[in-house]
Order: structure tokens, then C-alpha cells, then sequence
């Protein structure tokens, strides 16, 4: 079961106010209202109003109830049906959710799964809408503005918190922590996948500037640098992502040497105790004729002979850089 808040602004009212759903029909007959209808966890019920009271088309009601894989900006008509994506941190990890908008002269629809993230977007949008200069003149559109303005400054916060992890991993590979490798790989996947979802909500304003209908020439301005600051965080990203991949492989180059030095150092004790081991073994054979095998002064000498090629293999090994 959905839910449903219908916020009104009435041109004889001093601010936005919220009002009982079941007056959308009424209040949408009149043009000069300005209408916020917002659905939480859209179902059967919630998609048969759109359908009754709006008209939507069965296509743009279909894309309602399914996810998507991008944003989108498409136009039926008099209104516009956009896809967006609202950026939500979880733990280490930001999670990309989605928003539904249906656009038009007196009226603003969102759809959505009340993710927190977008919830705080919608809230936000809210507070800045009541107070927008152009809120009187420019109607829905300052609506619109004001929540394109928040999804995008949520998208700041991906670009700092992956600064910090930037920091964080390089002074693991300074430090020489075995965990750098590893978080290195899973924030380059992360910057793989999520700018993916973002990146396009530059294009869908670029989408909507582009067509005439919609943006009153007062908000334009506000548009295109809402535009230029999704460019520029996105931009941010895709640097961020080129860097990562230049430390993995300087991180993959240190492995490598690490893993060779590692190698010496086994080889180096290998022939450490390659001779002592093969000396102990033929002594130690059941045979009666080995050299100063009875000698009284066979295991001094033999003790003393390994203890030469112990000392020798280490000297030996050290010279070569190798222990």
C-alpha cells in the first residue's frame, strides 16, 4: 500500500500548504494551482489515480512501477516523465535511488521507494521551494528547480566522502597496510557503478533547457548552473576513478616486487640449509665407509664444515641483497 501527499499552492495563499488527496480532482481543474503530488511506494491503486486523474500515458505508467538502469527524459505531450537518481551513503559503500518525476505547467508528481536519500531530497526541495524568489512567478518550474538543486548537492557529499577514502587508502600504501590492495579495488568499483546512474542527470537537464516548454526564462539561469555543478562533481568522479586506477597498478607494481622480494628471501634460506641438510642426510645414511666415519673427530669436523657453509650461504646471500 502506497502513500500520497498533495501539497497546494493557491495563488491567493502565502505559502505551499498540504491538503486531503481526495481534493485533486478539484484543485486540478483550476490552472493557476500550483500542485506537488508526492507517492511513496507506488502499487495497483496509487498508478489508477494516475491514470484517472492525470491521463497519464500506459507507457510512462508501466516505467513507474519497474526500475531503471538510467535516467531518462522523455516527452508526452504536456508534460515531461524524467528518471533521476538520488545519491544515499551506506556505511562505505553509496547506494543509487531512483526518482520518478511527472513534469508539467501546474503540477509536479514524484514517485518513489522512500529511500531515505530521496526523502531528505524531497524534504529539502520542499524548504527551498517555500522560499524561492521566482516561487510566485515561475510556479512548478521553481518546484522543479529547487528539487534538481538538492538531488545534485547530494551528489557533494559522494565527492567528499570519496576524497576522504582517497586519503585514507593512500596513507595505507604508505604505511605498507596489506588491506590498501583491497580497498583500492572496491572503491574503483564503486566509482565504476554509481557515477554510471549520476552522470546522466546532467544530460536530463541539459534535456529540459533544451526544450522551450517548461523552464520560464527566469529560471533558466538557475538550471544551467544546477547543470554546470552535476558536470562538475561528475567531473570530480571520473578524475577520482582515473587516479585509483593509476595507484592500483603502482600497487600492483610494489605487490609484485614485494612477492620477488619475499622469493629471494626463501631462495636465500633454501641454500642456507641446502648443505647442511644434505651433509646431515649422507652422514646420517647407515653406510660403513664414509669418510671419518670413525673418526673420533668426525662430528667436530662435520659440525664445524656446516657451520662454515651456513656462515658463507648467509654472507653470500647478503651480498646479493638478497636477506
Amino acid at each position: 500500500m502506497g502513500t500520497m501527499r498533495l501539497v497546494v499552492d493557491a495563488p491567493d495563499a502565502g505559502a505551499p500548504a498540504e491538503v486531503a488527496v481526495e481534493r485533486l480532482s478539484e484543485l486540478l481543474g483550476d490552472t493557476r494551482n500550483r500542485l506537488w503530488l508526492d507517492i511513496g511506494d507506488p502499487g495497483a491503486d496509487e498508478v489508477a489515480l494516475l491514470r484517472r486523474v492525470f491521463g497519464f500515458h500506459e507507457l510512462a505508467l508501466e516505467e513507474v512501477t519497474k526500475s531503471h538502469e538510467r535516467p531518462r527524459c522523455d516527452a508526452y505531450g504536456r508534460y515531461y516523465f524524467i528518471v533521476v537518481y538520488a545519491a544515499e551513503r551506506a556505511g562505505d559503500t553509496f547506494l543509487a535511488r531512483e526518482l520518478n518525476l511527472f513534469w508539467s505547467d501546474n503540477y509536479l508528481v514524484t514517485i518513489h521507494r522512500r529511500a531515505p536519500a530521496v526523502l531528505a531530497v524531497l524534504s529539502e526541495a520542499r524548504r527551498r521551494w517555500e522560499h524561492h524568489e521566482s516561487r510566485q512567478t515561475c510556479g512548478v518550474a521553481a518546484l522543479a528547480c529547487t528539487l534538481f538543486e538538492s538531488l545534485v548537492e547530494g551528489y557533494f557529499v559522494v565527492q567528499d566522502r570519496v576524497r576522504e577514502r582517497i586519503e585514507h587508502i593512500e596513507s595505507e600504501i604508505l604505511e605498507g597496510a596489506d588491506r590498501a590492495a583491497a580497498d583500492l579495488f572496491r572503491l574503483r568499483k564503486e566509482l565504476l557503478r554509481v557515477p554510471r546512474l549520476l552522470a546522466p542527470t546532467s544530460h536530463v537537464l541539459a534535456e529540459v533547457l533544451r526544450r522551450e516548454r517548461g523552464v520560464p526564462e527566469g529560471l533558466r539561469p538557475y538550471f544551467a548552473d544546477v547543470q554546470d555543478h552535476a558536470v562538475h562533481v561528475l567531473a570530480e568522479l571520473d578524475t577520482y576513478r582515473d587516479l585509483l586506477g593509476a595507484a592500483l597498478e603502482v600497487q600492483t607494481f610494489y605487490a609484485f616486487n614485494r612477492l620477488g622480494r619475499i622469493m629471494q628471501r626463501l631462495t636465500a634460506v633454501t641454500v642456507i640449509i641446502l648443505v647442511p641438510n644434505f651433509v646431515a642426510s649422507v652422514f646420517g645414511m647407515n653406510l660403513g665407509h664414509i669418510p671419518f666415519g670413525q673418526s673420533q673427530y668426525a662430528f667436530v669436523m662435520v659440525v664445524a664444515f656446516l657451520a662454515c657453509m651456513v656462515a658463507w650461504g648467509f654472507i653470500h646471500s647478503r651480498i646479493l641483497g638478497w636477506l
